[in-house]
């Protein structure tokens, strides 16, 4: 597939030549990439716990030119972001980049420069990984960004752009271990948002805007990260997102505050695995989840261990327990609060959600057609439910929708649920390709303009991950 007609590419190319001319030397050439946003049809959050994601790339995307400058300075143009009616300009040292990481987070970790981290991270990522010296190149760069991402809208804005960005650095460093090995790719973009921006997200988020298939699930175990192949959906059947206009963040405290208490609730059940090894003359060694809260059976956790998990812990006293909760990503705040039983049920659960909503997909035939999809649909529909009601990361809005593709399902519409961060966002909803469906979807879309005076916006298009296109140096 050609790179220069995939949206936004075009635009990205038209709007440097004509908006950034003082810039960027028209005599030279330009290397692009582009990454896309993803449709987290399933897993979402579970992603840090180890569960089974199934990811679909979308057509919107994020897009970056590259072109070398004739000093040491890195300057960032931002289209989305306007000062004046102009692109948004950041500039940085080239130096700065190598920084340890800790330290450059701090330097970004200001109004109007943050941003920045999400496109100047990954070069300082690669730096740190020992895969180029950033001390000793010659000359800094220009980057352009544009990107038709819904920013906060729960489909990876953050990720498509480190995922843009880090292919275009990889691109022009000719950084062959990167191109080899797709997954470290990912995964350096995911340190670059945990390290450089300071969000604690997943790996799911950049492994499926970077190695997704147009039109398929993405199978993505997150042990750490081992993609397991692609899930085609059913013939006939399409996962779309409906975007509320309600902004999340991962790096907001609602997930921050849940992924601390799910992480603190493994702790817990580990300390209680091995009391119960004590008692029967056993001595645990290692960790029997290998890490992760997706491993726990989860009939075992509700009959031995959920019982002896707290409803709420204050981070203080689980601080004069433990020495930490094995969380890199996030810290316990002694005076905080968390919900640790409802975490660990979402993440313990969703797991098992996730593999049984993939058994139903994958073997259509033996369950039958109907059957296994509205079995698939009614698992999004506990998701959503386990979101809000455990995970504390639901909406009214997102509900909102929810309630309107139940009250269509005989249109041809099988489930729906909130997606990746929460409080807001996307909706994913699973639904025939037929035009009973689709009329279904603009009633939803009018009942929602109807109730917020907000557009409920459409995301139906998918497209190739960015380990396919890769990176093009245009004219």
């Amino acid at each position: 597939m050609d790179l220069a007609t995939l949206e936004p590419v075009p635009d990205l190319l038209r709007r440097v030549r004509s908006e950034l001319a003082a810039s960027f030397a028209t005599d030279k050439p330009l290397r692009v990439a582009r990454a896309p946003g993803r449709l987290d049809v399933m897993g979402g959050i579970a992603d840090y716990m180890g569960s089974l994601v199934l990811e679909m790339p979308l057509q919107v995307a994020a897009a970056v030119a590259l072109q070398e400058r004739d000093d040491r300075q890195i300057q960032v143009f931002s289209f989305n972001l306007l000062d004046d009616h102009r692109p948004f300009q950041f500039q940085v040292p080239l130096d700065a980049l190598a920084k340890p990481l800790d330290e450059l987070r701090r330097d970004l970790d200001a109004p109007g420069r943050q941003w920045a981290g999400y496109a100047v991270g990954p070069l300082a990522v690669l730096h740190d990984e020992g895969l180029i010296d950033v001390a000793k190149l010659d000359r800094g760069f220009n980057l352009a960004i544009l990107s038709t991402v819904p920013e906060g809208g729960g489909v990876s804005s953050s990720a498509a752009l480190e995922v843009a960005a880090m292919n275009a650095f990889v691109g022009h460093f000719d950084v062959q271990p990167l191109v080899d090995d797709p997954v470290r790719l990912a995964a350096l973009c995911q340190k670059a948002e945990n390290q450089v921006v300071g969000a604690p997200c997943g790996v799911m988020d950049q492994i499926a805007s970077h190695m997704g298939q147009a039109g398929m699930l993405l199978k993505i175990l997150c042990q750490p990260h081992e993609v397991q192949g692609t899930l085609p959906l059913p013939d006939g059947v399409v996962a779309v997102g409906l975007n509320t206009a309600v902004k999340h963040a991962v790096g907001g405290g609602a997930y921050g505050k849940t992924r601390t208490a799910a992480f603190m609730g493994h702790r817990l059940i580990l300390d209680e695995m091995r009391k119960l090894g004590e008692a029967g003359g056993k001595t645990m060694t290692g960790d029997p989840t290998d890490g992760y809260l997706a491993n726990l059976d989860p009939d075992d956790y509700k009959q031995l261990f959920r019982p002896r998990l707290p409803e709420t812990l204050a981070g203080a006293a689980f601080l004069d327990q433990f020495d930490s909760h094995n969380d890199p990503a996030t810290t316990i705040d002694p005076a905080e609060t968390y919900h640790v039983q409802a975490a660990v049920d979402h993440h313990v659960l969703e797991a098992q959600r996730v593999r049984r909503f993939a058994d139903f997909l994958e073997r259509l035939d033996h369950h039958g057609r109907d059957k296994a999809l509205r079995s698939a649909g009614h698992l999004m529909y506990a998701s959503h439910k386990s979101y809000t009601d455990n995970a504390g990361l639901g909406a009214a809005e997102a509900d909102l929708v929810i309630e309107h593709v139940k009250q269509h399902e005989p249109a041809g519409l099988f489930g729906a649920r909130i997606t990746g961060g929460g409080s807001g966002g996307t909706v994913a909803v699973l639904l025939e390709d037929a035009p009973s469906a689709w009329s279904a979807i603009d009633v939803i879309q009018e009942a929602y303009k109807s109730r917020y005076d907000q557009a409920l916006t459409l995301l139906r298009d998918s497209s190739p991950g960015a380990a396919e296109t890769g990176s093009h140096v245009v004219g």
